[in-house]
């Protein structure tokens, strides 16, 4: 299961709020690779031009290019998300706003509860909070037993440091995502949060 956040300015939330259905649209998830048309020679090829039929391909050229995240636009903390959570809220599944946000907290967009809208006032007190936070002040909050008692997902947290270290790993992606949501406030625009399995 891993996490993403996505900017959206608060008109676009009123819209993916208003018709959920507009999500794929507009996190970018129906742009599939980018496809030419394919146009066979010979008898074949004759054959085709007579039928409504079409052959695509996937173009060769371009699909490297059309998986590429923009990172003003959008930040994955992959399956960080609850490690990340514990370390904010002290918590598995609980906490308050905005220390709860990439768990809970915001608006729902779908019925699943995977996917949730915060507003961009929100946001701002989101960046505010992390703001107030660094990696020192997190290491403190790392608790290896604590967080496998609470299965906190990825459930990795007890492996030997020096083979697979878990906590510097959670720091990474906490210097990123306060980096992200500070460019989001300042910005004025939202979040949604989006969690796929």
């Amino acid at each position: 299961m891993t996490c993403s956040l996505y900017r959206l300015a608060n008109a676009d939330i009123d819209k993916l709020i208003e018709d959920p259905r507009e999500l794929d649209r507009m996190l970018g998830f129906d742009q599939g690779p980018p496809v030419r048309e394919v146009r066979p020679k010979g008898i074949l090829g004759f054959l085709l031009r007579l039928t409504p039929i079409t052959i695509s391909e996937v173009d060769p050229d371009a699909a490297e290019s059309s998986y590429e995240v923009d990172p003003e636009k959008t930040i994955d903390v992959e399956k960080a998300w609850h490690g990340l959570h514990f370390l904010l809220t002290g918590t598995s599944e609980e906490g308050t706003p905005p220390a709860s946000y990439l768990l809970n907290g915001g608006e729902d967009v779908d019925d699943e509860g995977l996917t949730r809208a915060i507003r961009p006032e929100h946001v701002k007190h989101f960046a505010e909070f992390l703001d107030e936070l660094n990696p020192e002040i997190l290491a403190k909050r790392f608790d290896p037993g604590r967080m496998m008692e609470l299965e906190i997902y990825p459930e990795i947290w007890d492996r030997d440091p020096s083979e697979d270290d878990t906590l510097q790993w959670l720091l990474r992606y906490f210097v990123d995502l306060k980096v992200f949501v500070k460019r989001v406030a300042k910005a004025g625009d939202g979040l949604v949060i989006h969690t796929s399995t």
